[in-house]
């Protein structure tokens, strides 16, 4: 009997929802997590947990953004929609419930440092760690604001789409008069997926850049053997951002554009010049890469839903004698919310910390996370369990103690440190307790 009482004094015990279903499919795809939970506790009961519905965070406005009027400003959003047409409603349900902003966030030209700049920062973006950046897609993720986030990641979207586009690539000075880019069409179609599937999202910027540049000597005019887009010669070597170097120019006398064919493309509207059914000798070039922009647009997409961690939210702890289970001990009541982006099913674990070192878990926890609702973005859930103030079978001795929540989710994602190191509390995984 002692040993029983043990057992239920050191796991935790749900509140479950009234109403809630638990899911055997649940608990057989979490079976896995379960058994490495069991080996870390030393073979005590896991809780599942039935949350209660959370309600939803409230999404941040988008903010101001200067958006593109050139070629790229329609075919940017021409690549992310193509890029919907081969996306998994169901592995990405965050993508679809954040397609509009998305897509929009993709017509973003913010990213770039100057109206120049032929390229921009999305690593920085992707951190969102610089004033620059305006919390990007991870800051602004793991700080709750998720409409905000996914606008940040149509814009790393937009930068990456930018390297399929020859003047991007060979850094060359241009504006909506450029034959490539001022030409008027969004016709995207996506015939297969990158192999390269298991990228950061900020990574593809740089590959697809190298791609289009090593591309560069084999396009040429047929007529007169000059390339039509020229790397400046001592633009730094592949691997490296060529935005940030040297200008390159067109391949033309004077380095005109020879792109484009007489008489010059007017894209003034209807009724204008356009020009559109025959810009050059190899009018393909234009239909590839925007191709290729919508391929690597998907990638981008998925690789960063994949990558988004779980968060807790509103983590509160309280001792309760009406709780107690042990010699008349006052237990303790751990509150939280989980919020998880692709995947409901969640574990959970809650370590406790005395003076720095680590004494042991005192919640594990599986848990099937609520769907999204009334145009929400995260699978989300709110968990109460009660703790005795246990660790491995034995009474903690009175005294201050600080523990520290952390969600892992159907990907491997763990919510991360960053959450304790800003200025808001509402995310934080880490809170002091003290034992009576």
């Amino acid at each position: 009997m002692k040993k029983s009482t043990g057992i239920m004094m050191a796991a935790a015990i749900s509140f479950l929802a009234s109403g809630a279903v638990y899911s055997g499919d649940f608990e057989s795809g979490l079976s896995t997590a379960r058994k490495n939970l069991l080996s870390r506790a030393g073979g005590e009961r896991v809780e599942t947990a039935v949350p209660v519905p959370v309600e939803a965070v409230e999404p941040a406005a988008a903010g101001t953004r200067w958006w593109s009027v050139n070629f790229f400003g329609s075919a940017h959003k021409a690549s992310a929609k193509a890029a919907f047409k081969v996306i998994d409603r169901s592995a990405f349900p965050d993508l679809w419930a954040a397609k509009d902003l998305l897509v929009d966030g993709s017509n973003d030209e913010s990213g770039h440092l100057t109206s120049e700049k032929n390229g921009g920062p999305v690593k920085e973006i992707w951190l969102g760690n610089t004033p620059f950046s305006k919390g990007g897609v991870l800051t602004n993720y793991t700080q709750l604001k998720f409409s905000e986030a996914y606008a940040r990641l149509g814009t790393v979207c937009h930068l990456t789409q930018d390297q399929a586009v020859p003047v991007h690539a060979a850094n060359i000075k241009h504006g909506i008069s450029d034959s490539f880019e001022g030409f008027y069409g969004n016709d995207v179609k996506i015939t297969a997926l990158r192999s390269d599937t298991d990228r950061e999202p900020y990574e593809y910027y740089q590959v697809l850049q190298d791609e289009t540049r090593s591309k560069l000597p084999g396009w040429t005019d047929p007529a007169t053997g000059r390339p039509y887009w020229v790397a400046a010669p001592d633009a730094p070597p592949l691997g490296q951002d060529v935005t940030y170097g040297p200008w390159g120019h067109y391949g033309g006398k004077r380095n005109w554009d020879v792109y484009s064919v007489p008489p010059p493309q007017d894209n003034s509207g209807d009724g204008g010049n356009n020009n559109n059914t025959w810009i050059s000798a190899h009018p393909e070039i234009r239909q590839q890469q925007l191709n290729i922009s919508g391929e690597v647009t998907v990638s981008v997409l998925e690789s960063a839903s994949k990558r988004l961690p779980p968060l807790v939210q509103n983590l509160s702890i309280s001792s309760s004698t009406v709780n107690g289970v042990a010699d008349g001990k006052p237990s303790y009541i751990v509150k939280f919310n989980i919020y998880e982006n692709r995947k409901p099913n969640v574990t959970y674990v809650m370590s406790v910390y005395r003076g720095g070192e680590l004494l042991g878990e005192a919640i594990l926890g599986v848990a099937a996370l609520f769907p999204p609702k009334d145009g929400g973005l995260m699978f989300s859930g709110s968990i109460t369990s009660v703790w005795a103030g246990v660790i491995n079978f034995q009474r903690l001795a009175p005294g201050t103690y600080t523990v520290d929540l952390r969600v892992t989710d159907a990907d491997g994602n763990v919510t991360p440190d960053m959450v304790n190191q800003d200025s808001i509390a509402e995310n934080d995984t880490v809170k002091t307790v003290i034992i009576e």
